[in-house]
């Protein structure tokens, strides 16, 4: 019997059907990412922000009405994750102490869907928060809704 002689396959072109396949996934992955850039309210719920307190309209005043509309995936669950989320980000332990309370319209359902012909509805919680130098406005805020204050 003879043996066979073993003829490599060409390595070049194996390596370049690779690097093709992880380029297309990419592609793929940067292509949806771009789509849904343009509904990007559709899929997350985005934070709105108003100034609180009578002094709401100096520049140094750190007391925001907070709340959070958007798409299917923001009904209750995911605006109080939003609000909490933009509560520890915007607002640092470390310089002051921060005070906020939140508030639950019990009206809205837990699982709502407010995108209606670009209709956001109502938000199902509000958020009252500021720094300890705006402590005052947040609770009269909070007071008015009869809402626990918690502090940072």
């Amino acid at each position: 019997m003879a043996k066979e002689k073993y003829v490599p396959q060409n390595r070049v072109f194996i390596l370049l059907q690779y690097i093709a396949c992880a380029l297309a996934l990419v592609a793929g992955v940067e292509y949806f990412k771009y789509k849904t850039r343009i509904s990007y309210e559709w899929f997350h719920c985005t934070p709105q922000f108003a100034p609180l307190g009578s002094n709401s309209h100096s520049s140094s005043s750190s007391a925001q009405k907070l709340w959070a509309v958007g798409g299917p995936s923001c009904d209750k669950r995911g605006e109080l994750k939003t609000i909490m989320k933009r509560i520890t980000m915007d607002y640092d332990p470390n310089e002051e102490p921060v005070r906020f309370c939140i508030v639950e319209n019990h009206q809205i359902p837990s699982i709502h869907y407010p995108v209606e012909n670009g209709n956001k509805g109502e938000a199902g919680y509000v958020s009252y928060v500021g720094y300890e130098r705006d402590a005052a406005a947040v609770e009269e805020a909070c007071a008015s809704h009869e809402a626990t204050v918690f502090n940072l």
